[in-house]
């Protein structure tokens, strides 16, 4: 694999193998020929007039912060969810996910909210599921907490794209949809996770399970560049932890072992797996080590995202990293049993393969939107993640892009617009309702 360190060359070559790979998916699929119906117009009509209405929902809800840890934040917004889905003749459960040891030098368990889901069952033969994350990546205390509306129609805030957006796309969707007359026959399940931005780890099992009991999975990630998103990389994520030996770092410097300083080489080494040409990269996000100035540290530990276009290529990631880390790098004599490594490996978001099924849903998406506003131009690969990878891995074709247009996605520059709130809701609708309609 290519070393990071010389791969300035390779940036400028991943950046465009990847327009390239965007530039052949949008063009491998078609815009498809399509009329609007009477019932369809009048859902457009009616979400027309709520602009203000669903411009206030998206403020209160990036108001409640809902970072991945903030438990008690996710439980105040999951309440509120549950009442809008209620008023629109669902009926909604809760649904607990066991807690998870971390493995840090601190110790301790991942607590995970509750998620909710919410079933309705019509006459229609096709069973859809519906799903979104109620989390975001902004803790608690972050100061990244409202929603902005500029002059020009901008919108920024936390969650404004990922994906409070589109869960009140989702929401408006559906209540065009009831004033249509489409819910009173529709078969849907609306699946709200609480864990998506840490990989989904504590709700796969309940994904997988509902993602078997239906015929077709809309996600409501949103997207850039008007690009839905056609196949993605697969994800994983790798904690390191590093044991060493404290010592004065004066007196007995010799007697120490440096945790952080053996966790330095092997994040050297995992950093250069990463390989743009192969489409395979590698980031070491956190590393934390030691607690004083004066004492040789005894722990450090590390937190790693992986990203990779086949399972052999993530399984290949796997085995490289537990080479490095079971092979000590530094060594003290006196003390052979230091430096020690443990490894935890999540191979979390399955690779999402190009689909038929999502590929004409997606040409109808490009086609319904040339009608509605802000035309769809096409599908792309995408190297971030989701919940739809899960479920099309177990054999549910998942169109895991119906939400906000926007960018800066996990940044404090995350912003979308009134224009895409509006025309996504509409396609939104129309697209649900075409499938609530569409014969066996």
């Amino acid at each position: 694999m290519n070393p990071k360190a010389s791969a300035s060359p390779g940036v400028a070559l991943a950046g465009l193998l990847l327009l390239l790979c965007g530039a052949v998916q949008a063009a491998d699929i078609v815009a498809a020929k399509v009329e609007l119906t009477p019932a369809e117009q009048e859902m457009i009509a009616w979400i027309d007039e709520r602009g203000d209405q669903m411009l206030a929902e998206l403020g209160s809800h990036v108001a409640i912060n809902t970072g991945t840890s903030n438990v008690a934040g996710i439980n105040s917004y999951r309440a509120g969810l549950a009442e809008d889905l209620q008023r629109l003749g669902f009926a909604t459960r809760e649904h607990a996910s066991a807690p998870f040891e971390v493995l840090t030098c601190e110790g301790g368990e991942v607590e995970i909210a509750d998620h909710l889901v919410a079933t309705r069952t019509g006459k229609s033969p096709n069973r859809i599921l519906l799903n979104g994350h109620m989390d975001t990546v902004f803790p608690a205390e972050d100061e990244f907490q409202s929603l902005t509306v500029e002059p020009d129609g901008t919108l920024h805030g936390p969650g404004v794209l990922d994906m409070k957006g589109g869960i009140v796309v989702m929401l408006n969707a559906l209540r065009a949809l009831e004033v249509a007359g489409y819910l009173e026959r529709a078969n849907l399940t609306v699946l709200l996770t609480s864990d998506e931005e840490i990989g989904s780890l504590g709700s796969r099992e309940l994904i997988e399970q509902l993602a078997g009991e239906h015929d077709l999975g809309l996600v409501f990630e949103g997207t850039r560049d008007n690009l839905m998103t056609r196949s993605r990389k697969g994800l994983g994520q790798v904690r390191l932890k590093v044991t060493g030996r404290e010592a004065h770092a004066g007196a007995k410097h010799e007697e120490g072992v440096s945790a952080n300083l053996e966790l330095a080489h092997q994040v050297i080494a995992i950093e250069q797996l990463t390989d743009y040409e192969s489409n395979i990269t590698v980031n070491v996000g956190v590393m934390r080590g030691g607690e004083k100035r004066n004492t040789i540290p005894g722990c450090a530990d590390a937190y790693i995202d992986l990203r990779y276009p086949t399972v052999e290529a993530g399984q290949a990631l796997v085995g490289a990293i537990d080479t490095i880390a079971t092979k000590p790098h530094i060594s003290n004599p006196e003390y052979p049993d230091v430096p020690r490594t443990e490894v935890w490996t999540r191979l979390h978001r399955p690779v999402k393969d190009v689909n038929p099924e999502v590929d004409a849903l997606i040409a109808e998406a490009m086609g319904l939107s040339a009608l509605i506003a802000e035309p769809v131009a096409g599908g792309m690969y995408s190297g971030g993640g989701t919940d739809g990878s899960i479920a099309q891995a177990v054999g549910l074709p998942t169109l895991d892009s119906l939400g906000l247009d926007g960018q800066g996605a996990h940044s404090s520059r995350e912003t979308t617009s009134l224009k895409s709130l509006m025309a996504r809701t509409k396609l939104a609708a129309v697209m649900i309702a075409r499938q609530i309609d569409k014969q066996p």
